[in-house]
């Protein structure tokens, strides 16, 4: 949506970019879309609640349903408005049409024609509800004309939340990118927020990135340090290095990260829960059932392998501080993105990273996808737009094409949470390569 050339200066994507993050959006609202409405409509029925109450009361029950769903319309049309105007791009392909099409008209004119392709599209998604509905209703026995109209009511209800949260999340994420009020990490953030919102379960981003992260471990330098930085309050990124790695080195920019961390190393009452984290990692890497004695294992192993914590600062020319190293293994997930909202500065801070990796060694990478920001609780940090283009455009000067690994994964499922993709690379160098070297002596400010 929004890529940025310095701090306060903002430059519109091409409109190559535009459509392609259109079509993008398109596809992961409408199946989120379609996920919440058909789940909402679901457990309606299943709920039993209007079970009995006639066909009537189903009508009724119907027509309450259409008005919230009307309501949750109108905050994300609202937003894609402000979207389209300050970005070009949408969560609709024919609002996004529609507004190119009126481009040179005057903006209420645009703004009508938005909204009108943006609803067009949504009442388009409402009819296979319907002939799926009524039809199973006329087709079987099994569903009555008045659970038809309970299941429709619930799928309205449903997409009145996804609308609404939608909406919500647009003008937030837009609202900080027009004043730079993102949320200071200094004064701010919270671990303990940050891991209840994000790590009560193994959301659906952190499935593909502790699989791919596994994967790619196999193929790391064995029996050499590795560090992970920008690690947060976090460890499931760190279980699949154990194995391979003789230590492992932690690097955060906030001590209260790191004090996070040092509590699940010494066991304090309170610390953060991981085992479900390194159960799935066991998974991934061929342990069809991990037994809880399995999981106490890669625990202690990890927390055996764990000889540094090291404040770090990606905004300095030696994010490492006094410390001189390089590592076999440098694996960063959501770090540089999750810093900045500026493309340049993201580029320069992967630069960083990327020369803390030495020659023959092998670096991992995961960032989000297509977003302004993320949230933690109801505060919003930032992020730089990224998608697979970037980057590649990033680690291809450093990297073999044969060794080098990218992918963008969509996650619709994590919408909620401010993007609906990630970003996920994996890069393996040679070992005659000196370009890392090359970089780790050269200015990078």
């Amino acid at each position: 949506m929004l890529a940025r050339d310095s701090l306060g200066a903002i430059r519109p994507v091409t409109q190559l970019k535009r459509w392609s993050a259109t079509l993008v959006a398109n596809a992961v609202s409408t199946y989120a879309l379609d996920t919440a409405s058909t789940v909402s409509g679901v457990l309606l029925v299943a709920s039993g609640v209007f079970s009995g109450t006639g066909f009537q009361t189903a009508v009724v029950l119907l027509g309450v349903s259409y008005v919230l769903w009307g309501y949750g319309l109108s905050s994300s049309l609202t937003a894609n408005w402000r979207l389209l105007e300050a970005t070009g791009t949408s969560t609709s392909l024919l609002s996004k049409l529609a507004y190119d099409l009126g481009r040179t008209r005057r903006a209420g004119t645009r703004q009508l024609l938005s909204a009108a392709g943006y609803v067009a599209f949504e009442l388009a998604k409402e009819s296979p509800y319907y002939i799926g509905a009524f039809g199973l209703a006329f087709a079987s026995d099994l569903v009555s004309g008045e659970e038809a109209l309970v299941f429709l009511a619930g799928a309205n209800i449903g997409a009145a939340a996804y609308e609404y949260g939608l909406g919500w999340s647009t003008r937030i994420l837009l609202q900080r990118a027009e004043d730079g009020g993102y949320a200071s990490f200094e004064k701010e953030w919270s671990p303990a927020d940050y891991l209840a919102g994000y790590y009560g379960a193994i959301d659906a981003d952190e499935h593909h990135t502790i699989a791919f992260f596994t994967e790619a471990a196999r193929r790391m330098p064995a029996d050499e340090p590795a560090l992970v930085f920008g690690v947060g309050p976090t460890l499931h990124h760190v279980f699949p290095l154990a194995s391979r790695a003789s230590e492992i080195h932690l690097g955060d920019f906030l001590r209260c990260n790191l004090d996070e961390i040092a509590g699940w190393i010494r066991k304090d009452e309170g610390a953060h829960d991981w085992q479900p984290f390194v159960s799935y990692t066991l998974q991934c890497e061929g342990v069809a059932d991990p037994t809880h004695a399995d999981i106490l294992d890669r625990e202690q192993l990890t927390r055996a392998g764990i000889t540094r914590l090291l404040e770090v600062d990606i905004r300095n020319d030696r994010p490492l501080g006094n410390v001189e190293a390089r590592y076999a293994t440098v694996l960063s997930a959501y770090c540089a993105d999750s810093a900045t909202a500026d493309l340049g500065d993201w580029q320069t801070y992967m630069r960083r990273i990327v020369g803390l990796v030495r020659p023959g060694g092998t670096l991992l990478i995961a960032a989000l996808g297509q977003t302004q920001g993320y949230f933690v609780g109801a505060k919003a940090f930032p992020s730089p737009f990224l998608d697979g283009t970037d980057m590649e455009d990033m680690l291809r000067d450093y990297f073999p094409e044969a060794e080098l690994t990218i992918r963008l994964v969509p996650v619709p499922e994590c919408a909620a949470h401010g993007y609906s993709s990630i970003i996920l690379a994996a890069g393996h160098r040679k070992a005659g390569d000196s370009a890392v070297a090359d970089l780790r002596g050269s200015p990078l400010g």
